[in-house]
């Protein structure tokens, strides 16, 4: 699924929760009251690029 500009996207892999906005190489991993940032390479343009990315960073 194409990720559209001015949204945002939340992904459970591995039990870990992301939280991604749209046109961003930044993404915050849900972690109670202090979040976990990262940032991307690329800013990916669909859903299936955005868990490919998530799925490298829940691995740890």
């Amino acid at each position: 699924m194409e990720l559209l500009p001015n949204c945002y996207t939340e992904l459970c892999i591995n039990g870990r929760w992301f939280h991604y906005n749209h046109d961003k190489k930044s993404v915050f991993m849900l972690n109670g009251s202090n979040p976990l940032s990262f940032e991307l390479e690329i800013a990916p343009t669909t859903e299936e690029e955005l868990e490919a990315h998530l799925t490298n960073i829940a691995a740890f």
